[in-house]
């Protein structure tokens, strides 16, 4: 959980009276819209003018910065997500989701790209074709998927019993492709997924691709993860956020009722180690910084 020193009084007035201003109407009426419509069409400065008023808004009121305190609360968020969101039906989300990444040009790029660089990632480990995998919070599963078609034996997991339908539409299309039987989906929380997988692990590596920044804990999610390795097994943060993720999609989170926060690298890596995994690599970034998303690997020692 994340908490911050509470601020003074005289800060949070000065943000209330901020966010009453003329001077933030723009952001106030956009950030309305947004609350009713969340694929309200918004430019790079709408998103910054809505969010930017939101974050005065909620810092007057003392929700900014976000703390969580509630795991159930933030577990449910997580599981009504494809019913949460603003103006989009439970079964238009479900069905936007079972075509990820084909969405548009840039999306597809985007994701193709993510996935490029992480086998990238898997090969400079020197993990073998054929390994065992472990995704967390793998979503509606598209990653895992893909992973599964270049030849590896996948388990995605993921806290949504509506990602895992999603999931299981992914393994029967595998197997009417005639591809063998190596991907499958669970429901489990990332702070326990090692319970939740006994019966198919230890894996070779254990990954999670743009997902812990929303685990309840992410701290406790990295040690059950490390408990699901093999001995010499790699654990892979995939473009996680840095620190300053937590401003800017504070927006996203508050309409999705998610969490979207930041971490910085020297917490991450001293986590790693913490859970028992001394050996890093660090692919991204290179020098620690606020922006840069983190590539971080570490590794469980060898029996």
């Amino acid at each position: 959980m994340d908490s911050a020193k509470p601020p003074s009084s005289l800060a949070r007035r000065v943000a209330g009276w901020l966010a009453d201003s003329p001077l933030a109407t723009p952001g106030r009426r956009l950030m309305e819209a947004n609350l009713r419509d969340y694929h309200l069409p918004l430019s790079k400065w709408g998103k910054l003018a809505a969010g930017s008023w939101l974050i005065l808004r909620d810092y007057a009121d003392g929700r900014f910065p976000p703390t969580f305190e509630d795991q159930q609360k933030a577990y449910q968020g997580e599981i009504d997500y494809f019913a949460s969101i603003p103006g989009s039906a439970r079964e238009r989300m479900i069905a936007d989701h079972i075509v990820k990444p084909f969405w548009d040009a840039h999306w597809f790029g985007k994701y193709a790209a993510d996935l490029a660089r992480l086998l990238r990632v898997f090969e400079q480990l020197g993990v073998p074709p054929n390994a065992r995998l472990l995704e967390l919070g793998c979503g509606c599963g598209w990653m895992a998927e893909f992973l599964a078609i270049k030849g590896y034996d996948v388990t995605g997991t993921t806290i949504a019993p509506d990602d895992v339908g999603i999931g299981e539409k992914r393994v029967a299309a595998l197997v009417a492709r005639g591809l063998p039987d190596r991907l499958r989906f669970r429901v489990a929380p990332m702070e326990s997924v090692d319970e939740a997988v006994r019966d198919v692990g230890p894996f070779d590596v254990v990954f999670v691709f743009e997902a812990l920044h929303h685990a309840f804990d992410w701290r406790r999610a990295i040690h059950a993860a490390a408990r699901a390795l093999r001995p010499g097994g790699w654990l892979v943060l995939a473009n996680e956020p840095n620190r300053v993720h937590t401003f800017v999609s504070y927006r996203v989170g508050r309409l999705t009722n998610t969490h979207e926060i930041g971490m910085s690298g020297p917490e991450l890596r001293a986590e790693l180690t913490a859970a028992g995994l001394p050996e890093h690599r660090v692919f991204q970034p290179r020098f620690d910084n606020r922006i840069t998303a983190h590539w971080i690997a570490g590794r469980r020692p060898p029996a």
